[in-house]
This record gives C-alpha cells, sequence and structure tokens, in this order.
C-alpha cells in the first residue's frame, strides 16, 4: 500500500512538474522549472564529481535525473561510501541497479541487462509501449534486442519472424491534409508494411502562408509499401531489407 501511494504522489509531482513548463497550465511557473531542473543538474554534477576520483571508474551517461558508472568490483565500495557521503550533503536518497551489461546508443536510447537477467529498454529499444503510442514496427527492437543480448543473427531473425503485425507500421496526418498511396488516397490514418510489391506512400500537406503549392513528402521515402487497414490485404511479400537496415542501427558496434 505504502509504495502503491509513493508511486500516485511521484506521478501527481511529475504533471505539476511538468505542467509548470506549459503556458496553458494553471501550474505555468518557468523559473519553478528552471530551479528544479538547474538545481537537479548540478547536483548530479556534484555526484559525478565525487564519483570520478574512484580508482578506475569510468562515467558512462549523465542523464536529467541519474548517472551511470563502470567500476570494478573491488572498488565498489568506494562507489558506495561517494553515494553516502552526498546522500548526507543534499538530503536525497538515490536509488541503484546494477547491471550486467548495457548497450548504449545514446544518453536516451540503451539497452541494459540487470544482474537477475531481466531487461531495461530506453527510446528505440522500447516495445512495450502504452496504448497512446505508436506501436509500428516492433519486430525491429525485438529483434535488436535478441541480437544485443542473446547473439542472435540479424538476417535469419527477421526473415523467420512469426509475428506479422510486428512489421506494421503506423502514420497519420492532419484532416488539412491527405494520404495517397500510388495513385489512391487513403484513411488519415493508415497501417502498412515494407513490401518491394507495393507502391509509394506520400504525404500531402497544404501549402505554406503566402505560398501555393501544395507540399508532398514521402512516407518511408525510397520504399514501397503495402497499405493494409484491413488485414485481408496482406499479401505482398515483407521487404526485409528495410527492416534489417533499421535493426543495424541499433546493434552494429554495440554488439
Amino acid at each position: 500500500k505504502k509504495s502503491a501511494e509513493s508511486a500516485m504522489l511521484k506521478l501527481a509531482l511529475n504533471g505539476v512538474y511538468g505542467d509548470s513548463n506549459n503556458q496553458f497550465s494553471v501550474f505555468y511557473d518557468p523559473l519553478y522549472t528552471m530551479t528544479i531542473t538547474l538545481n537537479g543538474q548540478l547536483l548530479l554534477c556534484l555526484l559525478a564529481e565525487g564519483l570520478m576520483h574512484i580508482d578506475g571508474l569510468k562515467l558512462i551517461q549523465v542523464n536529467t535525473d541519474g548517472l551511470t558508472v563502470r567500476v570494478p568490483r573491488q572498488n565498489k565500495w568506494l562507489v558506495d561510501i561517494a553515494r553516502g557521503a552526498w546522500q548526507a550533503r543534499t538530503g536525497l536518497n538515490l536509488e541503484e541497479a546494477i547491471y550486467q551489461v548495457m548497450m548504449i546508443r545514446d544518453v536516451n536510447n540503451y539497452i541494459a541487462q540487470y544482474t537477475d537477467g531481466s531487461v531495461k529498454r530506453k527510446g528505440a529499444y522500447e516495445y512495450k509501449l502504452g496504448w497512446h503510442q505508436n506501436a509500428g514496427g516492433l519486430v525491429i527492437p525485438k529483434v535488436a534486442e535478441k541480437v544485443l543480448i542473446e547473439g542472435t543473427p540479424i538476417r535469419e531473425t527477421v526473415e523467420n519472424w512469426p509475428e506479422m503485425m510486428d512489421f506494421m507500421q503506423r502514420t497519420k496526418v492532419p484532416r488539412s491534409s491527405y494520404l495517397q498511396w500510388g495513385d489512391d488516397q487513403v484513411q488519415n490514418i493508415t497501417r502498412y508494411y515494407i513490401s518491394k510489391a507495393g507502391k509509394p506512400l506520400n504525404k500531402w500537406m497544404p501549402p505554406l502562408k503566402n505560398k501555393t503549392e501544395w507540399r508532398k513528402i514521402g512516407v518511408e521515402s525510397g520504399w514501397n509499401v503495402q497499405v493494409c487497414n484491413d488485414l485481408k490485404d496482406i499479401g505482398p511479400p515483407v521487404d526485409y531489407e528495410y527492416y534489417i537496415n533499421e535493426i543495424e542501427k541499433l546493434t552494429l558496434g554495440l554488439a
């Protein structure tokens, strides 16, 4: 019960903080936003500075709410001492997570495996999404995880992937615009997958101010797609090269 109450309180506080930088919110207060942000960043810098004195420690990343380090096991006790000193000085409590492996594309996109075997995914590697998020192309992060964690081959895994829905992508345009698939206009929220036997998919956007020409923007420019708003339209073979290319962007140089 206490844990649930803490989670609800954290969610409420995070919501207020987020709205403090929203000019349309009753909580709008940029000074409050910057005070929290800058103080948080300075406190993290203070922690990083203290840790960097530890022999053999390497600072991997520093984000808005935490940092990641790699340290020789025999010096882990020094990390604990620095952590305790920081907590005593700031009055804040740190949470700790220990990974057995971590692969980072950049500070906001990474995948890590805890010592108990469970996996943490961030950004482009996340595939357990909320209902409001775009769950398109899930085969890409799912296979990327298998490549990085299990060492599976990319091409063989993609070509034998059993779930067709994981290849599906989604695009949408507002009512002022429209989507054109080949010569046909399709609905403004459209599901598709990449297929050599498909056709180009383009967004047509209204002219900019003081302009008269409509703007044409390619969806998956350079690739043909099969529109699949009705599952009965599944048929043309998947163009695996597209998905392999995207997976390579998440794995090459990291595995």
